[in-house]
């Protein structure tokens, strides 16, 4: 179904100069931020599903999203997890090919009307080259995901995920990564069980590697041990 008021509240929020969300959009072309308008979203709320057609484009300002598609044996992939800065709904074609849920409760996105956006890169020559570098960022995440299929066993995907998570975090400087969302979504997104990451994370920190304070962080203690899991032989 066409996104609707229904799927979250519509509203105007000012920006301050000194505001995380300014600071994150003030280099975007202004006439196209002038064209977004927020929503505020409930966790597990449908953003929109596949076949759906395609009429906003979103980005992230806050909380976070995933990108999701149920195969024909029922099984739930994840394809992406769409964190602060990130923009989706982009589709070749006029309808979306993949479901997009709300994770975190109170995620905030700024819509944008496909229409008009067109519109506008069709007479701006900056937006339409802001639009293309979203397009290749997209296409950056995608070959990453790629590469954590390339790996053959369980912990090295485990790894390879928490070094991609805290590199896309806001201060990939941070030694905590922070995850919003369940061990489900991380083993539907990794392509093996829940189990398996339990299993995977808890071999990690009794090689001092990390420490878990809660279910949602996860402390690097060692970088270099978590790294050397890539030159690890397969377990």
């Amino acid at each position: 179904m066409p996104p609707s008021a229904a799927h979250g509240r519509l509203q105007s929020m000012p920006l301050q100069a000194n505001s995380p969300r300014f600071r994150n959009i003030q280099n975007l072309p202004n006439m196209m931020e002038a064209l977004a308008a927020t929503r505020q979203c409930h966790r597990g709320q449908e953003i929109y599903g596949r076949e759906d057609p395609v009429e906003q484009w979103y980005r992230v300002v806050s909380g976070m999203a995933r990108k999701s598609t149920v195969l024909n044996d029922g099984r739930r992939r994840i394809v992406d997890f769409l964190l602060p800065g990130d923009y989706f709904g982009f589709s070749v074609n006029d309808e979306h090919y993949f479901d997009v849920e709300v994770v975190v409760e109170g995620t905030i996105l700024a819509c944008y009307s496909r229409r008009q956006v067109e519109a506008l890169a069709d007479s701006d020559p900056e937006v339409s080259r802001h639009i293309r570098r979203l397009a290749m960022r997209a296409m950056h995440r995608l070959q990453g995901r790629i590469l954590i299929f390339g790996y053959t066993t369980a912990l090295e995907k485990v790894r390879a995920f928490l070094i991609e998570m805290g590199q896309r975090s806001q201060d990939g400087s941070s030694p905590v990564v922070v995850l919003p969302m369940s061990r489900y979504d991380i083993a539907d997104y990794l392509a093996v069980s829940v189990e398996t990451v339990s299993r995977a994370l808890t071999a990690l920190k009794r090689r001092g590697a990390i420490v878990l304070p809660d279910k949602h962080r996860v402390m690097v203690i060692d970088p270099g041990t978590l790294m050397e899991e890539q030159r690890s032989p397969a377990n």
